[in-house]
């Protein structure tokens, strides 16, 4: 069995005050989870969250370059300086605003890779994909192109583009068809189990639902994560 892993994706949506509160209050309240908890910060407040209790560091993205001359980038060795444990890369923030490609998704993930940090890279279809029956063959394709450059299995967190920050989580049923067909498709290119988290949308009140699926590994929480006791309520209703 997979064990359980949550990551809180705090995007670009707090401060540093902020940040310092959620530590105290975490700590203060901090029980035990059975499923590994990890926190992606704004890159600058990492240092803020340096041997938090009961917490591990994830980037939010990465440079496909070397390090170098690339004003306001980020690279993998500075993410293993802090001492992170993973990354996401491929967030459907950043592959619509940012236009990237799947094959930029895949050189990140090979920089996290080789740095031995464990790229979480997203996936994820949109309304009209869904609406088409299309949804499952634009995923497989995302994730094949994403991975085409890693020798080891990564994470991956399958976020519908629809539900993002929309309050409409998929149903766990959809959740759960789509991430059995993610982990056939991976299953068959790396040999060995991939944990697939769910993200979008998720709340104190369906977490447990989507992590009671068999084919999901955790979750991926975003505006729901920035307050502590809601995300450690999350990460205590995931079982192993």
């Amino acid at each position: 069995m997979i064990p359980k892993l949550v990551i809180a994706n705090w995007k670009m949506a707090i401060d540093r005050d902020s940040v310092r509160h959620f530590r105290n209050e975490w700590e203060a309240n901090q029980a035990s989870c059975k499923a590994k908890i990890l926190v992606a910060p704004p890159a600058i407040f990492l240092s803020d969250l340096d041997s938090m209790a009961g917490v591990a560091l994830c980037g939010q993205d990465v440079s496909a370059n070397e390090p170098g001359a690339h004003t306001g980038e980020l690279s993998a060795q500075m993410l293993n300086d802090f001492g992170c444990s993973h990354g996401l890369v491929g967030h459907s923030e950043r592959r619509s605003s940012w236009s990237e490609s799947d094959a930029l998704v895949a050189k990140k993930a090979l920089r996290l890779e080789l740095l031995q940090i464990r790229p979480v890279i997203c996936v994820g279809e949109s309304k009209a994909d869904r609406e088409s029956g299309k949804a499952e063959e634009v995923v497989a394709a995302q994730v094949l192109a994403s991975c085409a450059l890693l020798k080891s299995p990564p994470v991956i967190a399958y976020e519908p583009v629809w539900a993002i920050g929309s309050g409409e989580a998929a149903t766990p049923e959809i959740a759960e068809a789509m991430h059995a067909a993610i982990k056939t498709t991976l299953g068959e290119r790396f040999g060995k189990p991939v944990p697939v988290l769910y993200g979008g949308s998720v709340n104190e009140t369906n977490a447990s639902q989507f992590t009671s699926c068999d084919s999901i590994d955790g979750l991926l929480v975003g505006g729901a994560s920035l307050n502590a006791r809601t995300f450690l309520n999350i990460c205590q209703s995931v079982g192993s």
